[in-house]
């Protein structure tokens, strides 16, 4: 049955994603509680009236005055705009969210940006479709509500009741997710439950009889099923209730499996590709496991059973894990449960009459949140990296025999055993690497040696920000790195850098220094003589290593840096960190050498010829994103590269790289292998100098994108 989803699925991605971008006027019908403002930027899932499907949809604001109109709108409308459609892009790094994957679940297969706003009117809507606009503009009502309550208390109402997570959930709930709790603030299960049990307790005191009291919640659930934000998990518990209230009603006799089997059938009726994401594993795991806890077991044994059962999952798409996880569920579930939620429902109720009320227990829950935030600091997070795939499914069999049997010590050997082997062989990999990452218009590149014996990174990407008045400035935001670089080295194991050396001072070089240091612990940061005197390099690099004692190494071509599995070929003297001071590395991996040039132009080319005569090398990284004023002829010839790799965004604004630069490559026998057409490029040695090249996409993919 799942098969035969896929395989619908697959046909209609095929039949409805267009393969390239193109310009469209058309229609689009929009929920109001879909719309999210970022500053001067827009974006919504919508339908396109024209073909029926939906779409996600980008946008940007001119003024203030839009701004605040597209805050103020409640009800559902028909935006008539020109635009221009394209495919939702696919992942470009390995390990990177893909975001092309996560809107097929959804159903969105293509992707709008609003070039213009023709008009917006009211949508005419009638029908089935009536009822569930009402639901969208009770949810918009309600967000707007939460938006006047503190800030605490409106985090948990959106989260906790209408499934919302506001732009400052992502910052604020750091200890949350690091403790595993993050499945508190996701509408499932438990909150349906809370939810259910309360309607029962009005009903029964309003003198309503059972089976009028069950028809009234099957009547109900589908509503706050759209009021609540729709997520997985929390269609899962809906079907699952609806279910068991019919066969209360109609003396259907199901059991609790055949309940989670017609939950699960109808899960993949909707999302045919829901057991491949984290919520969908998570939210249908959990579930059936919960069937075959005993009812009077312990129940700090089963808290812990059912952490254990969904961590292959977890550590698949999140490579981390705190082991207090394995307590806080089972101390937190109670408590969430009997204060926690009742306190936030009574508090959304009564906060329009009395504030104060709203601000006891928002002061209530900022001192949760900072005894949350403290034990998440405590030791015990475990870096695991991302196990293969045949390993994770080694580690979920391994623990479903201790969940069918937990008194069977033997059992929890072998899967202690296990995850110990596999953590092994993530941190203790036979082989090197050197990657360079798709972090657009930037450098960012890792040299992993064997066994991970020394981790060094070279630039860190980053991007350029205009000055824009205070209404157009975005109120939160997440870096490339953060999705890409960083994102991969935790999917290796990996926490520690040995080395982070800043080639200049660049902002598409260094401007993501601030995520790398505050994600990762960086013992050394070298960067040119000089460069240390700069404003960019005090105010993005200088805080942040201090505060974690950073060693901080200025650098030259006479320097014997500890640490560094490079040579350093210029610059010479000191300098100010700009392009003409780059910091250019050379080194051998696996019998083949490599030449990072950083931004340096063609005068130090020559120079870097004149004092090294003999340097010869198998890969270069060419300067500049391949600009014309660096790789100068005479340069390429003497070097003999037989790759050059170029690290350069998409239709970026600069033309990178020129095509002078590739006509130089070709004339000497170069390929060239660039990021904006193979996505994250990757090179692997193991310690017998055997070698290969790989890279995450195939080439032609994102052609549609790579011309400005």
């Amino acid at each position: 049955m799942f098969g035969v989803f896929c395989c619908q699925f697959q046909t209609n991605i095929k039949r409805l994603s267009v393969t390239k971008q193109q310009s469209v006027t058309t229609a689009l019908q929009v929920y109001p509680d879909q719309i999210k403002i970022n500053g001067d930027q827009y974006q919504f899932i919508g339908k396109d009236l024209s073909t029926k499907q939906l779409v996600q949809v980008y946008g940007r604001l001119e003024s203030p005055q839009e701004q605040q109109k597209l805050l103020a709108m409640q009800e559902c409308s028909r935006w008539q705009i020109d635009g221009q459609i394209e495919p939702i892009a696919i992942a470009t790094n390995v390990n990177q969210f893909d975001a092309r994957h996560y809107s097929w679940t959804r159903h969105i297969y293509n992707q709008i940006t609003i070039n213009h706003v023709k008009s917006v009117s009211l949508a005419k809507i009638s029908g089935g479709a009536t009822f569930i606009n009402w639901c969208h503009e009770v949810r918009c009502a309600l967000m707007q509500y939460f938006a006047t309550m503190p800030k605490m208390l409106k985090i948990y109402c959106n989260s906790l009741i209408i499934g919302n997570s506001a732009a400052e959930f992502s910052t604020v709930m750091v200890g949350i997710k690091q403790l595993g709790l993050i499945h508190l603030f996701c509408i499932s299960g438990m909150h349906v439950v809370l939810f259910v049990d309360l309607l029962k307790r009005t009903l029964i005191y309003c003198h309503l009889n059972k089976e009028t009291i069950n028809w009234l919640l099957i009547i109900i659930l589908p509503v706050y099923l759209i009021i609540g934000g729709g997520s997985t998990s929390l269609i899962r518990a809906t079907l699952m209730t609806e279910l068991t209230l019919v066969g209360q009603i109609k003396w259907l006799k199901l059991q609790r499996l055949d309940i989670w089997s017609l939950s699960l059938l109808g899960g993949l009726i909707y999302q045919p590709l829901v057991l491949l994401t984290l919520g969908g594993q998570l939210s249908y795991l959990l579930a059936l496991m919960l069937q075959f806890l005993p009812a009077n077991g312990n129940k700090l044994v089963g808290a812990v059973l059912l952490n254990l059962i969904g961590l292959p999952s977890i550590l698949s798409f999140i490579f981390e894990w705190h082991c207090l996880s394995l307590f806080a569920s089972y101390l937190m579930i109670p408590f969430f449960a009997t204060v926690i939620f009742p306190v936030v429902i009574i508090s959304s109720v009564v906060y329009r009459w009395l504030p104060v009320v709203g601000q006891i227990v928002n002061y209530g829950l900022q001192l949760f949140q900072s005894l949350v935030d403290w034990v998440s600091q405590w030791p015990g997070l475990i870096h695991f990296g991302k196990p293969p795939t045949i390993g994770a499914w080694i580690l979920f069999l391994l623990t479903l025999s201790v969940f069918l049997m937990p008194q069977n010590k033997k059992r929890w050997l072998v899967l202690l055993i296990g995850y110990c082997m596999i953590f092994m062989l993530i941190h203790l990999p036979l082989s090197g690497e050197v990657t360079f990452f798709d972090i657009g218009q930037g450098d960012s590149f890792l040299i992993r040696e064997p066994f991970n014996r020394r981790i060094t990174m070279i630039d860190t990407g980053g991007q350029l920000q205009f000055a824009k008045p205070k209404w157009a400035r975005q109120t939160f935001s997440s870096d490339k790195a953060t999705k890409t670089s960083i994102n991969y080295l935790k999917s290796r194991g990996i926490s520690k850098i040995d080395t982070l050396n800043l080639s200049h001072q660049d902002t598409d070089h260094i401007g993501f220094s601030t995520s790398v240091l505050t994600n990762l612990r960086v013992k050394q940061i070298t960067f040119p003589k000089g460069m240390e005197q700069q404003a960019n390099f005090k105010k993005k690099v200088l805080p942040l290593a201090l505060k974690q004692h950073t060693k901080l190494t200025p650098v030259t071509d006479q320097s014997l840096v500890a640490d560094l599995p490079l040579q350093v070929v210029h610059p010479f003297t000191k300098g100010h960190g700009a392009n003409e001071d780059s910091v250019a590395l050379y080194g051998q991996f696996g019998g083949t050498s490599f030449l990072f040039m950083g931004d340096l132009d063609r005068t130090g080319e020559k120079a870097i010829l004149t004092k090294y005569p003999n340097l010869t090398v198998d890969v270069l990284k060419l300067g500049h994103h391949g600009s014309k004023t660096a790789s100068d002829p005479a340069f390429i010839k003497k070097l003999g590269p037989r790759t050059a790799i170029v690290s350069a965004g998409r239709m970026n604004r600069y033309g990178h790289p020129n095509q002078e630069t590739l006509t130089t490559m070709k004339q000497n026998g170069v390929a060239v292998v660039s990021t904006q057409k193979f996505g994250m490029i990757s090179y692997q040695y193991d310690l017998f100098n055997h070698c290969k090249w790989s890279t995450k996409l195939k080439g032609d993919e994102l052609e549609w994108m790579l011309q400005p």
